[in-house]
């Protein structure tokens, strides 16, 4: 079914007795020290272990340019770092096997037009009505370490990252102009959110989040992911700002949410590979650098720096919500249909004052299956 196909409801705040999540590593990936050129650890002018040539975009075709982003810069910091290539070193077994890399064939036995190594895109209808985006409202993109998702201000998140693009805006794009007025934010404490624009094909996204599948769970099978693999678990939190607050109204929701949204057992547990993982709005804040490294294109002009929103505290020097007012959990498993993946998962969305409401809310999951040029889903095109 469509993505987003939702019936409103609201799942009132349970409040737990105590927090029951560790908090752990970053949500953008593990923690690697400093990662700006001058030794601080926020703001960068520019990253750390840069590639000889840190910039992509260009061509405006969505083919080439699924690995530019979320800006022009493209430093390959983590890859540099780490001796990494674009699969992580994954193995055939892994996850991201499937999710991030694409090794499908035409009908001749033919490579198919992707994959680029390390990333995938996927989306969920193919009626070959591309006035209608083929009826997708929206489409995913799952990266491994193509590079993809260095954030404004700390340098880290260059991988495991993933996508979600909604509806295109139509309106003009200058500067600033995209993104919700100075001293207009959203929630509690006033966090200047953005629209998206894409660095390869400058397709602006009326509706666009991000987010990392970097965090695995690492031991035995839990409610939030099968041993191995991604897990909300120990990911909410940020690399500049570490943990949210464990009295902060999502937090104490969260505390709990296992136990009355499910009972304590995943629904898709079923598949054998269940996995979760959080997604965020895409945010702007002000620096002061001398360049847009790490805003453009969202925002051309110099002084900014842009990023998915993990952040704890938001732009009012007044107060701190304790944890970003908006946020999607995505509760899944890796399935298969007629011999190929597909992913199916219930989403949810938090806001400001911890209330989480299930957007896939008539009982059937959301579904999605990877896509490619000329195979009807017309997405990303």
């Amino acid at each position: 079914m469509t993505m987003t196909g939702t019936r409103r409801s609201t799942w009132k705040m349970l409040r737990g007795a105590g927090l029951a999540l560790a908090v752990g590593l970053a949500g953008a990936t593990i923690a690697q020290g400093a990662q700006c050129l001058d030794g601080s650890d926020d703001n960068c002018l520019q990253c750390a272990a840069e590639a000889d040539n840190p910039w992509c975009g260009g061509t405006q075709d969505p083919v080439n340019e699924m690995s530019c982003t979320p800006f022009t810069y493209r430093p390959m910091s983590f890859n540099n770092l780490k001796g990494l290539n674009e699969w992580c070193g994954f193995g055939d077994d892994d996850i991201y096997k499937i999710l991030a890399y694409d090794d499908s064939t035409d009908d001749q036995g033919n490579p198919a037009p992707w994959p680029y190594p390390g990333v995938r895109a996927w989306a969920a209808q193919f009626n070959n009505d591309c006035s209608q985006a083929g009826g997708n409202k929206d489409y995913w993109v799952f990266h491994a370490c193509d590079g993809a998702g260095i954030q404004g201000g700390d340098c880290a998140g260059d991988i495991k990252y993933v996508e979600r693009f909604g509806f295109h805006y139509d309106g003009a794009r200058e500067d600033k102009g995209i993104c919700t007025p100075d001293g207009q934010g959203v929630g509690y404490d006033n966090r200047k959110y953005c629209k998206f624009v894409h660095p390869g094909t400058e397709k602006v996204y009326d509706d666009y989040k991000a987010g990392w599948t970097g965090i695995n769970n690492p031991d035995e099978d839990t409610f939030w992911a099968a041993a191995g693999l991604p897990s909300c678990e120990n990911a909410f939190n940020s690399k500049a700002s570490k943990g949210w607050a464990d009295d902060s109204a999502l937090m104490q929701t969260l505390s709990t949410f296992p136990s009355w949204a499910y009972g304590g057992e995943h629904p898709y547990a079923y598949t054998g590979q269940w996995f979760s993982f959080p997604m965020y709005s895409w945010r702007a804040v002000k620096n002061g650098n001398d360049n847009h490294y790490l805003s453009y294109p969202t925002i051309a002009e110099n002084g900014w720096k842009a990023f998915a929103d993990n952040e704890p505290c938001g732009d009012s020097k007044d107060y701190c919500a304790g944890a970003p007012p908006v946020v999607d959990f995505i509760i899944a498993g890796l399935d298969q249909a007629d011999g190929n993946p597909k992913i199916v998962f219930d989403m949810w969305r938090s806001d400001a004052d911890g209330n989480m409401m299930k957007l896939n809310d008539g009982g059937e999951p959301f579904v999605l299956y990877p896509v490619h040029e000329n195979d009807g889903s017309c997405a990303p095109w």
